[in-house]
């Protein structure tokens, strides 16, 4: 791309020609210096309005738009476990103006779904990474188990009806993670999949399932209530907003780490230039004190890092979640 520009330059000092090389060249620096002068940039979330991650997603977009002196815009295209806002975004004009805001089931989905409308590592490019949002094992006040090594012992191996839990869908963050500790354990659990968080974490609290992983943004509250108790997390470190409450990699299994990571994506071919102006505009919007407040109001955690870390975190997980469905036989609904 450099030698393009250097020859456009000489070719429009010599004699000012009209070659088509000449004209992409001057075309790419017009560009860099309209973004992002054109409208507003649209931050696809693949979630509802109204949810924990609406919530962080509506906070960065404030800052963001400040720093980048244009208006950025929440736009929620929920359903099929986020697979149509990444599709709408991989389909998109690679200018900037269009970014998707996520979570880990966008590595999730590419493991699970056999046909996806889209590559998630070719048709993407990481911008940043955000932090994590640690995901909880909690059970009901009554539960037998206190302990990860407790309810894998429930029944013995051979009973996996004594090991029952909900979650917030098949595929979901909280899915995965389950199942992940299944492979690594050798134990099978009875999986109770629901249509989102919070009908489960309903019925857990009214004693209809046990126990339940999911997003510690939503079993908090009751965690704190007493109206659930908390047995791990699924982090690599213990939450400062339950520190007595051990991880899983403590219980037994080091190396353990599922949480679900934060980050946002622009197509491919989106040119360095402009992926550099909108991690410059979230790196500064993310040192903002309200943005770390929403955040941590939602039990997460600020680990800003590169595109280049991102893309490499979404390669590891593919791997990882494409073993689990393979070995756990995990399918889509």
């Amino acid at each position: 791309m450099e030698s393009k520009i250097k020859a456009a330059g000489v070719l429009r000092r010599t004699a000012c020609a009209a070659f088509v090389v000449a004209g992409l060249a001057c075309g790419a620096g017009a560009f860099a210096q309209d973004f992002p002068t054109k409208g507003p940039v649209r931050l696809i979330v693949g979630f509802a309005p109204g949810g924990g991650t609406d919530a962080i997603a509506r906070a960065l977009n404030t800052r963001m738009g400040e720093v980048l002196k244009q208006t950025v815009i929440v736009e929620n295209r929920a359903g099929a476990g986020g697979t149509l806002a990444a599709d709408h975004v991989a389909k998109a004009a690679p200018d900037g103006y269009t970014v998707l805001f996520t979570l880990n089931n966008h590595s999730i989905n590419q493991a699970l779904y056999p046909k996806l409308p889209y590559d998630t590592e070719r048709d993407f490019r990481g911008v940043t990474l955000i932090g994590s949002l640690p995901q909880a094992f909690a059970a009901h006040p009554q539960a037998k188990a206190n302990t990860i090594q407790e309810f894998l012992q429930l029944g013995g191996k051979a009973d996996p009806k004594q090991r029952v839990y909900a979650n917030g869908g098949t595929g979901s963050p909280g899915h995965f993670a389950a199942a992940y500790l299944e492979l690594i354990s050798g134990t099978e659990f009875t999986h109770v999949p629901y249509k989102g968080a919070g009908p489960a974490i309903t019925d857990v609290i009214g004693g209809q399932v046990p126990y339940i992983l999911s997003t510690l943004t939503g079993l908090l509250p009751h965690i704190k209530s007493g109206k659930l108790k908390a047995i791990a997390l699924t982090s690599a470190e213990r939450s400062p907003l339950l520190p007595n409450v051990p991880t899983i990699a403590e219980s037994g299994f080091p190396g353990y780490d599922m949480d679900s990571w934060m980050g946002i994506f622009v197509p491919r071919a989106t040119p360095p230039h402009i992926v550099k102006a909108l991690n410059d505009a979230m790196l500064e919007a993310l040192k903002q004190p309200a943005v770390r407040e929403r955040v941590e109001s939602q039990a997460g955690r600020l680990q800003p890092g590169t595109g280049e870390e991102l893309d490499k975190i979404v390669a590891e997980d593919i791997k990882r979640y494409t073993k689990v469905v393979k070995e756990r036989g995990v399918k889509a609904e």
